[in-house]
């Protein structure tokens, strides 16, 4: 009545349980690379909106300003003259606190730094064209000419943005 059983179903049905574990595993690996690659998109754009932060903040800081007697050659303050400004800009010894400015608006509790280079005097219409005018003052004549380089780290510290613009403003 019995007949002898081989195990060849045990041994079909454990294959088949390998296989289906193996393409769980594989699919939860994949699924954590993808939450990490979003995570750090997320922190790269976090981290380009505090640097945009500083742009601005630096952009308020000049138009406050009446004169460029405030810029050095050593930077004090991270208002550096003419043909002054750092070269390396990913140096980490640029951006400590007296080198730089600390922009006053925060965004997800991190900070961007920035300093400002005094370019020199331009006429407008010549070499301008890639510089932003400030449209509070009058643009006839001649414009004073800033290089703004605003820094952030993210959140997790390996994400960094650097941004590099262009300002005029007549005084």
């Amino acid at each position: 009545m019995f007949k002898k059983q081989s195990g060849t179903v045990l041994v079909v049905s454990l294959m088949i349980l390998i296989s289906l574990t193996l393409l769980v595993l594989s699919a939860t690996q994949s699924t954590l690379m993808q939450e990490k690659m979003t995570s750090a998109i997320r922190d790269a754009h976090i981290s380009l909106e505090v640097a945009e932060s500083g742009v601005r903040d630096a952009e308020e800081m000049i138009d406050a300003l009446t004169g460029v007697t405030g810029f050095s050659d050593a930077g004090t303050g991270g208002m550096y003259s003419e043909g002054n400004g750092p070269s390396d800009l990913f140096a980490d010894t640029v951006w400590s606190s007296n080198l730089t400015n600390e922009a006053t608006g925060q965004i997800s509790g991190l900070v961007s730094r920035y300093f400002v280079e005094y370019l020199g005097l331009f006429s407008v219409g010549g070499s301008l064209s890639n510089i932003n005018i400030d449209e509070k003052n009058s643009t006839s004549g001649d414009v004073h000419g800033f290089k703004i380089v605003a820094r952030s780290v993210g959140r997790d510290g390996n994400t960094e943005r650097v941004i590099v613009s262009y300002y005029g403003k007549s005084f």
